[in-house]
């Protein structure tokens, strides 16, 4: 069961879409389930799907509902875990989300600090720090690139080579909360470079292949492939949305700690496989 505060600010908003934003991992089924049955309550009362929802709520939702931490790696300093794909890594701009992957964290570490993030859609492997002198050292360590970040993803098209180095610009759109590539500098805009490796012809125009940001910005191996001719399937922002799939194919594999301020750490990889994507396009070449 999950009884919960709405918490204050929140703008009104039907009951259906508050739960389906605070807990987005949430069955649908289970969710339409607890609607017909009428195990839905707003401040005691049970609740259509439409009424109106507002900060301060009271709302009780009477299904069975779980959010564990899948740790990889926890020494009591320095945490590493592999995040769902959906599940969003913090609360959105409404101030809505009661499943976040860092309320997992602090469920299981009260102290815990993210050092990254990865868009919603977006799963794989995520580091976190739990007590202030990681957090410091390992907020540096992303400034100064002393991890590497290697990407599985799902990309349109066939490729020309096996293996290349993409260098570009891009600039930020935050009227549209997203990003443009361009080929040369404007004001505003910072080089991206992404490294690319085929891994295997999936069939359909679709092509598994490795992914690492050399520079991490916003969007960058979204917003770098589509403009490579290549949008990653599953990416309705960049993407091409005729291509249909169940989520954005994209998933952090592995992070390695690289000589510098974690340096204790370096030559450590976190690795989490990327999920079985054969349902949507075939077969994997590590789950053959």
């Amino acid at each position: 069961m999950i009884d919960h505060r709405i918490p204050e600010g929140v703008p009104p908003m039907p009951v259906r879409r508050y739960i389906r934003r605070a807990w987005p991992l949430l069955s649908e089924r289970a969710l339409a389930e607890a609607f017909r049955r009428r195990d839905v309550k707003l401040n005691g009362a049970r609740c259509a799907a439409g009424e109106l929802a507002r900060g301060g709520d009271r709302l009780q939702v009477y299904v069975a509902a779980e959010f564990p931490l899948d740790a990889l790696f926890d020494d009591g300093k320095l945490l590493a875990c592999a995040k769902p794909a959906g599940l969003p890594v913090d609360l959105d701009r409404d101030g809505v989300g009661a499943d976040t992957l860092l309320m997992r964290l602090r469920a299981r570490n009260p102290g815990a600090e993210l050092l990254h993030r990865l868009d919603a859609q977006t799963g794989g492997v995520l580091l976190a720090a739990l007590n202030a002198d990681v957090l410091e050292r390992g907020l540096l360590a992303f400034k100064e690139h002393a991890l590497r970040k290697t990407y599985r993803a799902v990309a349109l098209g066939g490729f020309e080579r096996a293996e290349g180095e993409l260098r570009d610009y891009l600039v930020k759109d935050a009227s549209s909360a997203t990003v443009r590539v361009l080929q040369r500098p404007e004001p505003g805009a910072k080089p991206i470079v992404t490294r690319y490796r085929v891994l295997s012809d999936l069939g359909g125009g679709r092509t598994l292949v490795e992914l690492e940001p050399v520079t991490g910005r916003t969007h960058q191996l979204r917003a770098h492939m589509a403009f490579f001719g290549h949008p990653l399937l599953g990416d309705d922002k960049y993407g091409d949305r005729g291509a249909k799939a169940r989520g954005l194919c994209l998933w952090c594999r592995e992070i390695e700690v690289l000589e510098g301020p974690l340096s204790e750490y370096a030559g450590r990889k976190f690795t989490a496989p990327e999920p079985d994507w054969r349902g949507e396009v075939g077969r994997s070449p590590d789950r053959l």
